[in-house]
C-alpha cells in the first residue's frame, strides 16, 4: 500500500480485524477536525506495521502445515491494544488528544 495514498476506506480495509476497524471509524469521527491528521497518521503506522508482519505470519502458517507445530526459536508474544484504543478515542471525543 505504500505506493499508493491511503483513504479512510483503503485504511478500514488493510485493518486485520471488523472489531479494529469499529474502533478506527469510531474514532475518525470522533476527532475534531484539527486532530484529524494526528489520527489518521497512527491508524496508517497501525495499518502499515500490520501489513509488514503478514509475511512473517504466512511463513509460519506453511511451517505449521507442514511440521504440524510452530519453529522450535518462535516465541508468541501478545500485545493488547484494546484499552489503549478505547482511551485514545475517548479523549479525542472529548477533545483532549
Amino acid at each position: 500500500m505504500s505506493d499508493q495514498s491511503w483513504t479512510i476506506d483503503t485504511i478500514a480495509h488493510a485493518l486485520p480485524h471488523p472489531i479494529t476497524r469499529q474502533n478506527f471509524l469510531a474514532e475518525i469521527n470522533l476527532a475534531p477536525v484539527d486532530q484529524l491528521p494526528t489520527v489518521i497518521g497512527k491508524w496508517v503506522r497501525f495499518a502499515e506495521q500490520w501489513d509488514a508482519g503478514s509475511d512473517h505470519v504466512e511463513q509460519l502458517r506453511d511451517h505449521f502445515r507442514e511440521h504440524r507445530q510452530l519453529p522450535a526459536d518462535y516465541v508468541a508474544t501478545l500485545v493488547d491494544v484494546t484499552e489503549k484504543v478505547l482511551e485514545d478515542a475517548e479523549r479525542i471525543r472529548r477533545g483532549a488528544a
